[in-house]
Order: C-alpha cells, then structure tokens, then sequence
C-alpha cells in the first residue's frame, strides 16, 4: 500500500506540470468525451433488441408486461422482428463511428499535448545550466519521453474512458434489474481497479530505473560524438526491465481474470436462481448473461489500461522535471562577454559540466 501511494502522489504530482500543456487542447479531449459516451451507449443498447426478438420467441409470457419491456416500445405498424433487426443494425453502425472519431479526437488531444511539450522542453534545453540537468537526460526526455508519454496518453484516455464508462453503465443496469447481482459486479470490478492500480505500482519504479539508465547511455554516447569522452566497451545493462514489467503485467492480468472469474460465477448464480424462481423474466436473465458476456474483456481491459500507467508515469515525470523548471536570465557579470567572465553560481556550475564532460 505505502508503494501505491507514493505512486499515487507521483502521479498527480506529474499530472499538476503537465495539464496545462493540454488546455490549448481541450476541444479535441471533449469531442472524444462525446465520443465515448455514445460508444458506450451503443454498447449498452446492444443486448437489448436481441432480448426483444427473445421477448416474441417466449410469446407465452406476452400478457406480463414486465417480461416485455423492448416489445412494447416497438411500433405497431409492421413486423416487430424487422423493428429489432433494424435497430441491431443501427446500434452498430453508431458504434462503429463513434469509436473512429472517439480514436481521432484522443489522438489528436495526445499528440496537440506533447508537441507543446516538446516544444517547451527545448526551450528549456537552453537553460540547462540553471538546474544541473545532465545533457543525456535532456536528450533522452526531449526525443524518447515525449514520445512514449504522446503513445501512453492517447492508448490510456481510449482505453480507460471506454472500459470505464461501459463498467459504470453496466453497474447502473444490472443494479436495475437486480440489485443484489448489480452490487456484486459492482465489487468486482472495484476489484479489478485495485490489482491494476497494485500493478502500475510495481511496474513503474522498474521503468524509472530504466529511463535512468537511458539517459546515462545517452549522455555517453553525446560526449563520445563530441569528442570528449572514449565509449565505453561495456555500456550500461538495463537488466531486462521490459521483462520484468511484462512479468508483472502478466501477474496483474491474471489476478483481473481470476477476480473477474469469481464475480461472473457468483453473478451467473444469483442469476439463474432468480430465474428459477421466477423473480426474473426469462428476458431479464438474457440481459444479464449478455452483459456477463460483454464485460469480461472490457473489465480486462480496463484493469489492463490502469497497470499500463506504471509505464507511461517515469517518462512523465521526467519532461515534468523539465519544463517546470524556468531557467533565470543572465545578470550582466554572467555574460558570455570575455571582458566579464562567468562568476558566483553560474560559473561553479559550468566548471562542475566541464568537469563533468572530462
């Protein structure tokens, strides 16, 4: 728990630098907002026409309106079965589009983000001085952070909005229709949060460790090319860290899927029994095994998209580090004039990079 936590903190600390590099952007994260929910309506609505055609299979029961609830909202005029079908047709062609321009809208969210980020990061590149920034890191987080954290953000706001939003809407439904059955998925998919958040907890000092090893292979490799240094015949080991985060993201996968098998044995149990016993119609119980079908992997996934957080913080934190960073302007006795020579702090940091650099 106390590692979650400070993964917690990391990650709002993160957050604070980075979101206002978002804001000029906003537009794009709201369409993709819209976007989500009519996906996730779409996803919603699509086990319902099908309960409908079960509704006009399981005629017998027309007389109870409560085990008819789709076939007395379709029109009267015409064959109810085309009704359904055309509906079914609908759901999936508005489903279809809006999972295209939800994609469109986070990409370009993600990708306005970090270019305004790059950009700031160089800016800051020039001032590096001022902060004791090493020039491997600097290199490492203007090319590669930027790049991962542009990935990172566009698969986690797909992924998460669309997994959790259809997790919360499926919550409300099922509690609908069975209350007990409802608070059950409920607490499995809280579940399943938890092991993905535990996960993205030990994944993401793994990940720190590497990127700390990326930029001191840069920095060699810059001052190899600049001349100043040898490269050195065995460069740094990074020991496998994509394994090792694979590991753990394997183990938390798995823990999702054993959560997720526990809460759909008890759900499909709750399930059939009030089925039995006549407490559900038989189109209520359709709803909730479709449902029971439908949410496996999205829960999967969304469990998935929380551990692969762990991945994308480090390379957060390290452009964070960066731009918030402003580096003061030169007083007149630190110019570059060779009449007025460095002195005070300006010129103790650039003696510690000389020495640094042989």
């Amino acid at each position: 728990m106390k590692q979650l936590r400070k993964t917690l903190r990391r990650t709002r600390a993160a957050y604070r630098a980075l979101a206002p590099y978002g804001r000029p952007h906003k537009r794009y994260l709201f369409r993709g907002a819209v976007a989500t929910w009519v996906l996730v309506a779409a996803r919603l609505a699509f086990p319902w026409p099908l309960r409908g055609l079960m509704e006009i299979v399981f005629h017998t029961n027309k007389t109870n309106g409560r085990a008819q609830v789709v076939v007395n909202l379709i029109p009267s005029r015409g064959d109810p079965v085309l009704w359904l079908v055309g509906a079914f047709v609908l759901i999936i062609l508005v489903w279809g589009v809006a999972e295209s321009r939800q994609r469109l809208a986070f990409t370009r969210y993600a990708v306005g983000l970090t270019s305004d980020l790059r950009s700031a990061a160089i800016g800051r590149v020039s001032g590096r001085a001022a902060f004791g920034a090493a020039p491997g890191d600097l290199i490492s987080t203007v090319t590669g952070d930027t790049t991962r954290v542009k990935t990172g953000i566009k698969s986690i706001l797909i992924s998460i909005s669309r997994n959790g939003a259809f997790f919360l809407g499926v919550a409300v439904i099922v509690t609908v229709i069975d209350p007990v059955v409802g608070i059950v998925y409920l607490v499995g998919g809280l579940a399943t949060v938890l092991a993905g958040a535990w996960g993205a907890s030990r994944s993401s000092p793994i990940i720190r460790r590497s990127r700390a090893r990326e930029g001191a292979l840069a920095g060699e490799l810059h001052h190899h090319l600049a001349g100043q240094t040898e490269l050195s015949a065995t460069p740094p080991s990074d020991r496998n860290p994509d394994s090792k985060v694979t590991r753990v993201e394997g183990l938390t996968t798995f823990s999702v899927h054993a959560i997720l098998a526990a809460t759909t044995c008890a759900m499909l149990f709750l399930t059939i029994n009030d089925g039995r016993t006549g407490k559900l119609s038989p189109g209520a119980v359709f709803t909730i095994l479709a449902y029971v079908l439908l949410m496996h992997n999205k829960t999967v996934g969304l469990g998935r998209s929380i551990v692969r957080v762990g991945r994308v913080q480090p390379s957060a934190e390290r452009i964070a580090a960066l731009v918030k960073h402003r580096p003061k302007p030169p007083t007149p006795a630190q110019t570059s004039d060779p009449d007025h020579p460095a002195t005070g702090t300006q010129a103790s940091t650039n003696e510690h990079f000389a020495n640094k650099q042989t």
